[in-house]
């Protein structure tokens, strides 16, 4: 289709000063506000502390563009959870390696996250330029079969492993050096994407990654759009703890922020009130999900779980604030959600799975 635009989100992992941030800057062309280590924090420590946004773009195979956005996740430890907030967008990674140094114990820790989130990997070993001209690429060589043995016992068995330098010299040194390896980087990319399926014509639904507020405009969130579309000037809704149609909730409690809620998509849960629901999708990192319920909500489950909402009179100048006059409105009771479940540890997939 002619100016068809197509978006793939590619994660930038790896051990921290790895120069995850140096790569993503060396291949993107727009960058959103938080990217490349702009926040104040982040400058302050020299490290990445929240997800960084930014893309590229290249042709899209018969016609139109992609868009590949780059989510530059950080590499320190006690960041997991952001690092896994941001897996759980991906459709596919780049490992990022350091060529002088090898795996590493976040490296590792990527890579499990990696299984999990996507299907398709690239390594990327990083500042080649800091090897010994005369034995870089007898050291490449070394440092790729590792790689490929390492990759051995994972699904990205036979994955590709692309040397470059993104900041030749460090990230002291002066940009007068261009990055080595990039457009080789990029090609291999392409090759390696698969372009995900969207559905634009099914109902709004936005995975939030990252929220933030630019002084003077208020609250900014930014996502990727799993289905359907938006236009300017549309209202959005936020999910809350709410029923949002007769066949439709949202859950929250039941996993923890961090859970990969996707691994979950399928299962029946069961309702207090007697329904019977089948996980639809999380909310992000949230720890929300949606339910949907085939066989609907009765009466006395959607009267419990209405919103019990209690209005109040803005007092005037001077007056303190009155309670509405009318009957009482009841206290809003609590529906909870049970979930059982088997993860079959010999499953090569450790698929969870219900009797």
């Amino acid at each position: 289709m002619a100016g068809r635009r197509v978006n793939v989100n590619v994660g930038v992992l790896g051990h921290i000063d790895s120069g995850k941030t140096a790569l993503a800057r060396a291949l993107s062309t727009t960058a959103a506000t938080a990217a490349f280590d702009r926040p104040p924090q982040s400058r302050a420590r020299g490290v990445t502390l929240d997800l960084g946004f930014s893309s590229f773009a290249a042709p899209l195979p018969g016609a139109g563009a992609l868009q590949v956005t780059l989510v530059d996740c950080p590499g320190h430890a006690s960041l997991i959870r952001t690092i896994i907030g941001g897996a759980q967008i991906i459709d596919l990674m780049m490992l990022v390696i350091d060529v002088t140094k090898g795996m590493q114990t976040q490296s590792a820790e990527c890579l499990v996250i990696g299984q999990i989130a996507c299907q398709k990997l690239v390594v990327v070993l990083n500042k080649v330029d800091l090897l010994a001209e005369g034995k870089r690429q007898a050291a490449i060589d070394r440092m790729t079969k590792r790689m490929q043995k390492t990759l051995e016992g994972t699904k990205f068995q036979g994955a590709p492993v692309v040397p470059v330098a993104a900041k030749p010299g460090g990230p002291e040194a002066p940009d007068t050096e261009a990055p080595q390896g990039i457009p080789e980087l990029i090609e291999v990319l392409i090759s390696q994407i698969s372009i995900p399926e969207r559905d634009p014509s099914g109902p709004f639904l936005m995975s939030v990654d990252h929220c933030f507020s630019i002084k003077g405009q208020g609250t900014v969130m930014t996502g990727t759009v799993l289905s359907g579309s938006v236009s300017l000037g549309d209202s959005v809704e936020i999910p809350a703890l709410k029923v949002m149609d007769d066949y439709n909730v949202i859950g929250r409690s039941l996993f923890k922020k961090e859970t990969n809620i996707q691994l979950f998509v399928g299962l029946e849960v069961t309702l207090s009130t007697g329904e019977r629901g089948l996980i639809h999708s999380a909310f992000g990192q949230s720890g929300k999900f949606k339910i949907h319920i085939p066989g609907g909500l009765g009466p006395e489950s959607k009267k419990t779980l209405a919103p019990a909402l209690k209005k109040r009179v803005r007092p005037g100048l001077g007056e303190a604030a009155k309670p509405e006059e009318g009957p009482e409105r009841p206290e809003p009771q609590h529906v909870t959600l049970s979930l059982s479940f088997k993860r079959y540890v010999f499953d090569p997939h450790k698929r969870m799975v219900q009797s």
